[in-house]
């Protein structure tokens, strides 16, 4: 089973089982028990995409409702048994011999994947030490499904990542060869799984070395693990030994939380002695900007994601699909800048909400409060656009955070040369799956900054554009960077620039899966 780097989580509710249909359900009938499942996705370990595959197993326990899962607890002998998704669509049913609900008393369920035939029957054993297949050590867990009554339907799974996930992003030299091993060395491989309440109890003495699942392609390697959560700080010896040569490095991880991945890049090419080692422990998606190790350490800077809040799917990958990050000052109270993809669904279906509000994910005290506006010549200017976001009315309200706005000139800027932008924009989604947006607002590099009702005025904004149409190989860039001052001209393309001189100017890493030649290079007859 697979899942990929992308960041939603679902809700799900048990279909078509209100009290009043269980109440209705003939005592006598014995009901199978068959599941559907769901895993959450807020920061996944899985490898690629959300979908199951043909023939993954899961452990399932029916126990008495509210009891401790024990021998005593199980009911209908349902200890540990093997459900199976023949089709790899999520639809679990039992492996061998068909199992029922019992008839007349409520039960609680509990699952995990994958399935083991285990030697203690609610006890799993977690062994990290051959990372070959990461599906197959990637431990799951479901304990969602509590006081159900006999029923004819599926029951919902919700599962969850109980482990951690490392991934290097290694640059290498512009050679044609690459022969690259990443092994970590007295790292603890081994420790149990307590079914009965999710508790991971680690071995420690399963010291040992485990060896990367490493992929090379362009000049790049990406290499992964997954590694036992841990709450206080793990020092291990990182080992890169690529043609021949061995580099070697002590890293401490802070923390390993479960569910979580940590990002780290590497710097091979010309390197003569120990490998650099950047941390990068966030989500990031084709649209984010490069995020350092000082960014995520500075007290002042918060990273948000939000998701949308609807069951919109991604048109490439078919995943449940992110709303747009941003990169936010506690002390300025704006975002430097805001990342989000840009597709034709999200441009239609209803019309601007103005619900003016704060940002759930954000507190109010770093947050000014633009109810009323700036009540001079400053606009609530969006940075990601109201219209970008009508599929639906819970989505575009949250274009409307106040971590989303600006104050920027209205007359000859918000409402007329930017405001045209914004609309090319959306026109060029046109030709292409997903056009990746960065709008960003920067505050004067010299001098004081100046303020409206606490939120600092930025000195100008810049939009960063990648895509790649329909038959194109490489993607095409481009930027476009306007003052925070009232133009005469609306002519965008006036203020178009490259990629790679926006990075320049901001000191931000647009779209670092593109390569710096294509983002140097400014082809405004692509646009």
């Amino acid at each position: 089973m697979k899942l990929s780097y992308v960041y939603l989580f679902l809700i799900l509710f048990i279909c078509a089982c209100t009290q009043d249909e269980s109440t209705n359900i003939d005592q006598g009938t014995q009901y199978q028990l068959s599941f559907t499942s769901q895993i959450a996705r807020n920061t996944p370990t899985r490898t690629t995409d959300t979908n199951w595959e043909a023939n993954d197993c899961i452990g399932v326990y029916m126990k008495q409702t509210g009891e401790q899962l024990t021998a005593a607890s199980i009911c209908n002998e349902v200890e540990n048994v093997e459900f199976i998704t023949s089709l790899g669509d999520g639809n679990f049913i039992p492996s061998g011999q068909s199992v029922y609900f019992p008839q007349s008393s409520r039960v609680d369920f509990i699952a995990y994947y994958p399935y083991a035939d285990l030697q203690s029957p609610f006890v799993y054993p977690i062994d990290l030490t051959n990372q070959t297949d990461l599906s197959a050590i990637d431990l799951m867990y479901a304990d969602n499904l509590t006081n159900m009554d006999a029923r004819p339907n599926a029951l919902y799974l919700q599962f969850k990542r109980q482990l951690s996930r490392v991934s290097f992003k290694i640059t290498l030299p512009e050679t044609a060869s690459h022969e690259i091993e990443v092994k970590l060395h007295n790292i603890t491989t081994k420790a149990d799984f307590q079914l009965a309440d999710g508790v991971i109890v680690s071995d420690a003495t399963s010291n040992e070395t485990i060896t990367f699942n490493t992929v090379v392609a362009n000049h790049v390697a990406t290499a992964k693990a997954i590694l036992l959560p841990s709450s206080s700080p793990i020092t291990a010896k990182l080992q890169v030994v690529y043609n021949g040569k061995s580099y070697s490095k002590e890293i401490t991880f802070a923390q390993l939380d479960k569910g979580t991945q940590y990002l780290y890049t590497i710097n091979l090419s010309g390197n003569t002695g120990d490998p650099e080692i950047n941390h990068g422990n966030y989500q990031h998606w084709n649209e984010t900007p490069l995020i350092t190790a000082d960014m995520l350490a500075d007290d002042d800077l918060l990273y948000i994601i939000h998701d949308m809040p609807n069951s919109m799917k991604d048109p490439i990958s078919g995943d449940a699909l992110r709303n747009y990050s941003m990169l936010y000052s506690k002390d300025l109270r704006i975002a430097y800048w805001v990342a989000y993809p840009l597709f034709e669904a999200c441009l239609s279906g209803t019309s601007r909400t103005d619900a003016w509000g704060y940002d759930p994910l954000i507190p109010t005290q770093y947050q000014a409060n633009l109810s009323s506006g700036f009540g001079n010549s400053y606009d609530r200017g969006h940075q990601l656009p109201s219209a970008d976001r009508l599929c639906d009315a819970a989505t575009n309200r949250t274009t409307f955070y106040y971590s989303n706005m600006t104050p920027q000139i209205g007359l000859g800027l918000n409402q007329a040369i930017w405001n045209n932008l914004e609309g090319a924009v959306r026109g060029w989604v046109s030709g292409t799956n997903t056009l990746f947006v960065v709008t960003g607002a920067m505050p004067p590099s010299e001098g004081a900054i100046s303020r409206e009702k606490e939120m600092a005025v930025p000195a100008y904004y810049f939009k960063a554009l990648a895509r790649k149409k329909t038959g194109q190989s490489n993607f095409s860039t481009i930027a476009f960077m306007c003052n925070n001052v009232a133009y005469s001209n609306s002519d965008y393309m006036q203020h178009a620039l490259s990629v790679g001189a926006l990075e320049e100017m901001t000191g931000f890493t647009f779209f670092p899966h593109i390569s710096s030649s294509i983002k140097t290079a400014l082809n405004t007859n692509d646009w």
